[in-house]
This record gives structure tokens, sequence and C-alpha cells, in this order.
């Protein structure tokens, strides 16, 4: 028993601390080339927040906001490209 509380501890631990942190920022510090991306992809939508957050060494930018009043995340890599939409 106390070998199975014990791994399911580590486990635990390792999970958390391999889960990536989101950090919200302003627009002005995010990459030009997302911004107009997210323009063009989502042209009448408001974002109400930027978030950012590392997936394999790279940063990739998360725009929050409403559209039809349904809360929607999109992804963006800095170069622009689209990741994907949640």
């Amino acid at each position: 028993m106390k070998r199975f509380l014990l791994a399911t501890l580590l486990f635990s631990i390792m999970s958390f601390t391999s889960c990536s942190s989101h950090t919200e920022v302003k627009e002005d510090q995010v990459p030009g080339a997302v911004v107009s991306a997210f323009k063009v992809k989502y042209p009448t939508a408001v974002i109400s927040k930027w978030v950012t957050e590392e997936k394999e060494g790279k940063t990739i930018y998360e725009a929050v906001f409403k559209e039809n009043g349904e809360e929607i995340e999109a992804e963006f890599n800095a170069d622009g490209s689209f990741v994907k939409e949640h």
C-alpha cells in the first residue's frame, strides 16, 4: 500500500511539473505576424486576452475571444501560422 501511495504521489508531482504554464501578455507583446494572422482568420472577433505558453521549446500565442457568445481560444506560432482552435 505504501508503494502504491508513493508511486501515485511521484506520478502526480511529475504530471504537475510537466504542465505548461500560461502567462497573460498585452497585445503589444505579441508578434505582429500573430496579431495579423488572427485578424485575418477572425475579422469580427474582439480579443479578451492574449496568453503565451511554452510547448516543446516553442512559444505559442493564444488569443482568447468570444464569437457568437462562445469563448474560443486560438493558438498561433510566433511566425503567425495557425496551430489550433479550442
